[in-house]
């Protein structure tokens, strides 16, 4: 069974996904798609445009999707998931490293086995994970209203949960995040590398908790959904109308 490799990325991680495809391609030909985030207010660099066009040129089968200015993570999450031609695509951050190409060979059996309910964390980490659009079309996309950064997996969790559906873990060794800390310095943060705005998204409108301040994760206390999840995208409207406040 096929599926599609994803990568997010953006111009300052340019050195982590040249190694990254690199990698990928000495184990594997699997389609790779990848979205590649633009700057504030659209401001692209068209060396680093030109530099990526070379890459994705230079190996078979790599495709990539720019965004002008900075997109959520969602948002890029389900570009890749709507571009692929495959039911399952196996969704990596930029900050991989692939030591053996085992990985594929346990993404691959896991998605053939029964254990696999639509959405699965390698090594307990949304780092790296494999999905279905399937299941997706069941529960609904990513919510793209996360315009920024950070709480996009408590939520689809949440969502899996509600549809009765199991969040499973497989684990490799062979597949590291090694975890950069080079990230968008203009996305105003909440906690740590993660954006405010997606915190009070979640904690304040989309969800209800009693004191967010201190709170790492949207299952630490009990939450209360006010906003109804979306089940399809785009929702650009959203975008248009919030995205100052990133």
């Amino acid at each position: 069974m096929s599926y599609t490799i994803g990568i997010t990325t953006f111009s300052k991680r340019y050195d982590l996904v040249v190694r990254l495809v690199k990698q990928i391609r000495d184990f594997t030909d699997e389609t790779i798609i990848i979205t590649i985030n633009g700057e504030k207010d659209g401001g692209f660099d068209d060396n680093y445009r030109r530099k990526m066009l070379e890459l994705c040129a230079n190996f078979p089968n790599v495709f990539p999707t720019f965004f002008i200015e900075t997109r959520g993570l969602s948002k890029m999450w389900n570009t890749v998931l709507v571009m692929s031609n495959d039911n399952h695509v196996l969704m990596l951050n930029d900050d991989i490293e692939i030591r053996s190409g085992d990985i594929f060979n346990v993404v691959k059996e896991h998605i053939e086995s029964e254990s696999f309910t639509g959405l699965s964390r390698i090594n307990n980490s949304f780092s790296h994970f494999v999905v279905s659009k399937e299941m997706m079309d069941t529960i609904g996309y990513f919510d793209e209203r996360l315009l920024g950064f950070g709480e996009e997996d408590g939520d689809v969790t949440y969502r899996m949960l509600k549809h009765d559906i199991n969040l499973v873990n497989i684990y490799s060794p062979n597949v590291i995040n090694i975890v950069s800390n080079i990230r968008h310095d203009y996305i105003k943060s909440g906690i740590g590398k993660y954006s405010f705005f997606n915190r009070d998204f979640i904690y304040n409108q989309k969800y209800s908790a009693n004191d967010s301040s201190n709170l790492k994760g949207m299952f630490d206390t009990p939450m209360e959904q006010l906003l109804p999840d979306i089940n399809q995208y785009p929702t650009e409207k959203f975008f248009k109308d919030n995205k100052d406040k990133l």
